[in-house]
């Protein structure tokens, strides 16, 4: 019989069950370099419901990161430059309940050398052994940092997650297979509080060309004012400063942008040269691709030429045939798909950061039941066995 007596040491047993394994939202503290990454994985926190305390290391005095380095040298973390800010700021990082590291990986290796033990959370977002070269001072990308690359994705407690599908043939071509599946942006707007562009400009008829590498040493507005076709090319102040426009012609450089996302948010098209013109640019020499030597069989791999968002973006193959597709396109309905697309995308990526927290979560739920509070967990074992004893 179920007794009043049984029924209150059932509740007691699932009331310590409870305590033992909940656990308060998670504090997280965010290491990068871009301004992108931050405002992003901001935005996820407040989805997710975890706490976030963001550093960006640019911001940082002179000299503070490690004690001694100022400037873009700080991309290149050898050894020393590791443990110094290991050192430095480790009772700072423990403070945590995990780390996440974006835009160069090379961040990560503060915590993997250091025998980091919390969750770590490894965002790749430009080759994860980035390099600046202008600012080389030291031995990097060496042997101790992909041998710890390599040892990190079978770590529990390590998730190694590319922002694109690139990054982890890159990765591949290294001997080193991330441990997590891609999780790209999903682009969120910050408030822009001042607009960069010209008043006079009217967006509902300019395009916008973005101030980038082939953009410009393909002189893409020069060009467009030879069809007919009224651009922007100019200073603006952030994705949020893009509103309006009627839509972006862009030449890419690289296999995945922020500012594709970003703008994908507001509905705004782009157009950008099919594989076919895009391979003849670079064949030419007048355009250039990041990481140049992967493309030729790998495109598909760039967001640009991913099947995914063939239906959101428009590839011309030539300049005249741009013109052809300005002019015959029905810009609302267009702007209304990649409004539709952008939602269906958010909720997918918010999903799977959700999932990496669900699987933080659970791994200090195993912790606390074995380790941090052990008098809760023999208590709850003592009472399910008395429960069944009794019942």
């Amino acid at each position: 019989m179920f007794t009043i007596k049984k029924y209150i040491l059932y509740s007691i047993t699932i009331f310590n069950l409870t305590y033992a394994t909940s656990i308060p939202s998670l504090n997280i503290l965010h290491l990068s370099f871009h301004t992108g990454c931050i405002r992003e994985i901001e935005a996820i926190a407040q989805a997710v419901n975890v706490n976030l305390t963001s550093l960006f290391i640019p911001d940082l005095q002179p000299k503070e990161f490690d004690g001694i380095t100022t400037g873009n040298a700080l991309y290149n973390i050898s050894h020393d430059r590791a443990q110094n800010i290991w050192n430095k700021h480790k009772d700072y990082f423990n403070q945590f309940d995990a780390i996440i590291t974006s835009d160069t990986a090379p961040l990560s290796r503060i915590f993997l050398q250091n025998g980091y033990e919390k969750p770590l959370i490894i965002w790749v977002c430009n080759r994860f052994d980035y390099t600046d070269h202008g600012s080389l001072d030291c031995d990097f990308p060496d042997e101790e940092y992909y041998q710890l690359f390599q040892e990190a994705q079978s770590k529990k407690n390590v998730f190694v997650v590319p922002y694109t599908s690139f990054e982890a043939l890159y990765a591949a071509q290294k001997n080193i297979i991330f441990n997590h599946e891609p999780i790209k942006p999903i682009g969120i707007l910050p408030s822009t509080k001042t607009s960069y562009i010209p008043s006079n400009i009217d967006r509902s008829t300019t395009f916008f060309i973005p101030p980038y590498l082939n953009d410009a040493s393909m002189k893409t507005s020069e060009k467009c004012a030879q069809l007919g076709i009224i651009t922007y090319h100019g200073k603006y102040n952030g994705p949020n400063d893009l509103q309006g426009f009627k839509g972006i012609i862009h030449m890419p450089y690289a296999w995945s942008n922020l500012a594709f996302f970003e703008n994908m948010q507001q509905g705004i098209p782009y157009f950008i040269p099919s594989i076919t013109f895009m391979m003849q640019n670079i064949n030419e020499g007048t355009m250039w691709w990041a990481t140049g030597n992967y493309f030729k069989e790998n495109y598909h791999l760039a967001e640009w030429y991913n099947d995914e968002y063939k239906d959101i973006i428009t590839y011309f193959d030539s300049w005249e045939d741009l013109k052809d597709k300005i002019n015959s396109i029905n810009f609302k309905t267009l702007q209304s798909k990649i409004k539709k697309y952008a939602k269906l995308h958010s909720a997918k990526i918010i999903n799977q950061w959700r999932d990496i927290i669900t699987q933080i979560n659970s791994y200090y739920s195993t912790i606390n039941l074995t380790g941090i509070l052990p008098n809760v967990a023999i208590n709850v074992q003592n009472n399910l066995l008395s429960l069944n004893a009794n019942i």
